[in-house]
């Protein structure tokens, strides 16, 4: 097939040369003998194709000298340049900021254009992006004129803008001892990470029962953390002291005979630690012993008091001194004087 190419382009190449003049009837008389001779040829292969002779013919039939001498001629491969795609267009924006995009369209006919773009954006090209919005997202712009329309995507990158943790629902707390505190502070995540919340004591477990000793000034701090960042937030607390009045115990009612000794010794207890004063009402006394006399019979209430300086707790106790009858008792024996 390549060999018959060459033929017809070679043909064809000095038809070219001879132009219109025929050949035949024009030779010039001292034209050269081999040009002569070829161009004769060329006639007879000329005349050989308006018969119908096939290319396979006509290439049995040409010369040597003809193939030899006529550069060979390659057909340039047709290849199909391949398509470029249009390189989406990136937008690049941060976590909670205001996207607008403006469009300019051209129409080579002047019509009025109008266009719109697809969610996340509004018609408009606008969008408020917000913490947790971090991702990729390709949107359409349409431009159309009624009658023709043209799209085009774009891709929105909204990179994310980690923030700290919100702690909310702290403020100053004051109570008394005895007092249950329950306490959990509000938190939130814009980014919407996992927080970890920690709270210093005593409300480290959020849930704190006070006692005679918890009285004082507390400083608590909340600390909120996503793993990056973290949020701190201190508050006071303030327990005042309820005093808790003494304990008196062993004490009872007694019941004595005419001549024994009474005895009270209260035992005092103060949970808050102060120092407690003991007194002991009469007959008995401050001192607890009282030595009973045989005209002492009857009935006696003794009051006992406790201050701690807050407060005064009192008891009473009864003590019941029983008639001893006692034989006369001679005492001294004299000579009287007249």
């Amino acid at each position: 097939m390549k060999k018959v190419v060459t033929v017809i382009v070679s043909i064809v190449f000095l038809i070219f040369l001879v132009g219109c003049v025929n050949y035949k009837t024009q030779q010039d008389p001292q034209q050269d003998p081999e040009e002569s001779r070829l161009l004769d040829e060329i006639a007879q292969i000329e005349q050989e194709l308006q018969l119908g002779n096939t290319p396979a013919e006509v290439e049995k039939e040409l010369p040597e000298a003809v193939e030899t001498e006529v550069e060979e001629v390659v057909l340039p491969e047709l290849t199909e340049e391949p398509v470029k795609n249009e390189e989406m267009q990136v937008i690049e924006v941060d976590e909670n900021v205001m996207v607008k995009l403006t469009v300019k369209v051209h129409d080579p006919d002047q019509d009025s254009v109008e266009y719109s773009f697809t969610p996340p954006l509004n018609k408009l090209g606008q969008w408020k992006t917000n913490y947790g919005d971090a991702g990729e997202y390709v949107v359409t712009l349409t431009a159309t004129d009624s009658k023709l329309t043209t799209e085009k995507q774009l891709k929105i990158v909204v990179n994310r803008v980690n923030v700290p943790p919100v702690v909310s629902g702290v403020a100053d707390l004051h109570v008394k001892e005895g007092e249950v505190i329950n306490f959990k502070p509000m938190v939130s995540d814009p980014n919407g990470d996992e927080v970890t919340v920690t709270v210093s004591a005593p409300l480290q477990e959020n849930s704190w029962t006070t006692d005679h000793s918890s009285a004082g000034e507390y400083q608590v701090k909340v600390v909120a953390s996503d793993g990056e960042l973290q949020t701190e937030k201190t508050f006071t607390l303030l327990v005042d002291d309820v005093n808790e009045l003494p304990v008196l115990t062993n004490l009872q009612d007694l019941v004595v005979k005419e001549g024994e000794v009474v005895t009270v010794k209260p035992e005092v207890t103060d949970l808050d630690g102060d120092e407690v004063k003991v007194s002991v009402s009469d007959p008995v006394g401050d001192g607890g012993v009282w030595k009973t006399g045989y005209t002492d019979h009857g009935e006696y209430l003794v009051t006992v008091t406790a201050n701690d300086g807050k407060g005064v707790v009192t008891k009473k106790v009864s003590v019941v001194v029983e008639d001893v009858n006692m034989p006369p008792e001679i005492v001294e024996v004299k000579l009287a004087v007249n």
